[in-house]
């Protein structure tokens, strides 16, 4: 697990850095790779790494790395979970002259991409941002994981392109000037995502999306981007839920196996919820000695419910288990300090407690941990989101796709910007064009893909796991690196991803019906993620298979009145705000909590980069 930095200009040129400068950005990400530091300069391109020694802790592991014969070099961050597969084919092709040097997964990164080339990236199987500089045909080849566990940004200028795993390390570049996008800060506001699709809160700064590639011909100076990622349609092979159990069962087990490859101690994330407690069972069962963590506030009213399951279930399966809390002081400081650090707004404010969770169990001598994101996206856990879609499309005979889920899971409703921003700010915006039009597009994109066949259900689910999915992860990835933890994610694996997407929508959600007296008929006491908790009836007490969602929960909305002097000071908030709302909202953040949020975090945002 690492930061990647590199810049590339074009075939005849040499970037105009100095090696200090250099440092200095690909240093902006320390906290991703505090063990060991790599840099590489060469004709038109800069490469640089900074890395959290995982597996192959000797230099052996050491980036950037190049193929004997010079003409492949490589920055890596993530891990191939597929990754004996794949030397094994590759040594039986005879495609590694001389044999593997060593056990890293970046060895395997580079080998297979000089066997195959870009077709390479569909075979890997894990969370990957990856950059290859191809020096005989003067290309960088840039790649994201298929459900972008792993994040990558780039900058693209007439003179270079520059990319990096965080946004302030692209940001640190001499002729780079931060500048707000405001249609992506509007954005934020409704969804609380940095990044929608491959735009973010930055003129400029791009995203690689999950599973896209690529090219940059540095001697012409053209880009191709393409998916490497193909989604599945759900099949008939799953026509009864025992068989579906089965495979749910051999299917999670293998993804558990393979994410706890590590040379360094393994922990995991537990909130007494379903998804973290068929992780834990699984680790503990291959491990023997997992530790266990759960983070919450101080006060037990509010998060005891938490505290009370994880230590339920590390009782029931003998892990070494740990409590974090959290007061209002703490949260606030920490807020700011993240929001600070990772040069963006917090996405839901539990990625505070996820840091926190992070930074002791860091200092209790573990450094990767296992999460449960993924669950609720792949197999239909959502299910207030789920029922309401049904309930809509039985009332209207439509959900109106994209339209519905920006309305539906708003925190800041479009309709009422006109009120909450300056009036030069909203009509530059036109209506929030781009954020309709991106729901448009991603929804379209989610029934394609679910095929003619499908239920009415699954083009949701789909956008659920698009949409949410990716922001989850971000929020993981950066509150975890932040502690220098890497986090994985068992449910979110493309095999996991492959089967989940094959099931039909009955396997994993069911809605409630009505009567024949228009009443309504419960068919179950839960009604997501069905096949989930049919597989692991068994081994796991009724209280958590019928346990309702939760995730790391805090009070955070009695905790935000110190914080709302940031409305005056920030410059940013200052001209994107309008003036009455600014006062209306200091001086009651806890009675307006769902503006006051996202609101807080733009001006924190603002004043990190204006002032």
């Amino acid at each position: 697990m690492c930061g990647i930095l590199g810049i590339v200009a074009k075939a005849g040129e040499q970037p105009q850095l100095t090696e200090n400068q250099i440092l200095e950005m690909r240093d902006r990400m320390l906290r991703r790779g505090p063990d060991q530091a790599g840099l590489k300069r060469q004709e038109n391109w800069i490469l640089a790494h900074r890395r959290l020694a995982v597996r192959e802790l000797s230099v052996a592991g050491a980036q950037p790395m190049a193929t004997p014969d010079g003409r492949y070099e490589v920055v890596y961050n993530g891990e191939l979970y597929n990754d004996i597969e794949l030397r094994l084919e590759l040594e039986s092709k005879a495609l590694v002259p001389g044999g593997f040097r060593g056990s890293c997964d970046t060895e395997t990164v580079l080998w297979a991409f000089a066997a195959w080339g870009p077709a390479a990236f569909a075979k890997f199987r894990g969370m990957f941002a990856i950059a290859i500089y191809d020096r005989l045909e003067q290309c960088l080849h840039l790649a994201r994981d298929p459900l972008g566990i792993k994040p990558l940004y780039y900058h693209q200028s007439s003179e270079e392109i520059v990319f990096a795993s965080e946004i302030p390390a692209i940001l640190a570049h001499p002729r780079i000037s931060p500048e707000p996008d405001l249609a992506l800060a509007s954005s934020y506001l409704t969804t609380l995502r940095t990044v929608l699709g491959s735009r973010t809160l930055f003129k400029g700064v791009r995203s690689l999306e999950p599973g896209q590639q690529l090219c940059f011909d540095a001697r012409s100076g053209d880009f191709q981007s393409s998916r490497f990622h193909r989604a599945t349609a759900a099949s008939e092979q799953w026509t009864d839920m025992e068989s579906a159990c089965a495979e749910a069962r051999a299917v999670m087990e293998d993804s558990v196996r393979s994410h706890l490859t590590s040379d360094v101690p393994i922990s995991a994330l537990l909130s007494g919820g379903l998804d973290s407690t068929i992780l834990c069972n699984l680790a503990q069962t291959e491990l023997g000695d997992l530790h266990t963590w759960c983070a919450g506030g101080d006060d037990q009213s509010d998060a005891g419910e938490d505290f009370n399951f994880a230590r339920e279930v590390a009782q029931s399966i003998g892990s070494v288990h740990s409590e974090v809390r959290l007061g209002g002081d703490r949260f606030r400081r920490d807020w700011a300090w993240m929001v600070g650090e990772l040069g963006q707004p917090l996405s839901t404010p539990n990625e505070v407690a996820i840091h926190a969770v992070c930074r002791d169990l860091r200092d209790k001598g573990r450094v990767v941990t296992i999460s449960g994101e993924g669950a609720d996206e792949l197999f239909g856990g959502y299910e207030l989101s789920m029922q309401a879609v049904a309930d809509h499309m039985a009332e209207h005979g439509s959900s109106h796709g994209g339209a519905y889920h920006l309305g539906a899971s708003a925190w800041i409703a479009p309709a009422t910007k006109s009120k909450l921003l300056n009036p030069s700010i909203w009509n530059q915006l036109d209506g929030d064009s781009f954020l309709n039009e991106h729901y448009a597009r991603l929804y379209a994109r989610c029934e394609s893909e679910a095929g003619e066949g499908a239920s009415e259900l699954e083009p949701h689910l789909r956008f659920l796991r698009h949409n949410n999915l990716t922001g989850l992860l971000q929020r993981l990835d950066s509150s975890s690196m932040l502690a220098s933890v890497e986090g994985r994610t068992p449910f979110a694996d493309t095999r996991v991803l492959q089967f989940a997407e094959s099931l039909p929508m009955a396997t994993k959600f069911r809605p409630e019906e009505k009567d024949s007296q228009g009443g309504t008929a419960t068919l179950c006491a839960v009604r997501g993620k069905l096949v989930l908790r049919r597989a692991w009836r068994e081994r796991i007490a009724t209280s958590i298979e019928t346990r309702p969602k939760h995730s790391f929960p805090l009070p955070f909305q009695s905790w935000m009145d110190e914080v709302t002097p940031v409305l005056e000071r920030s410059g940013f908030a200052r001209e994107f705000f309008d003036k009455g709302l600014r006062k209306e909202l200091a001086a009651s953040p806890e009675a307006y909590w769902q503006c006051a949020w996202p609101m807080l975090n733009l001006a924190l945002w603002g004043e990190r980069w204006w002032g």
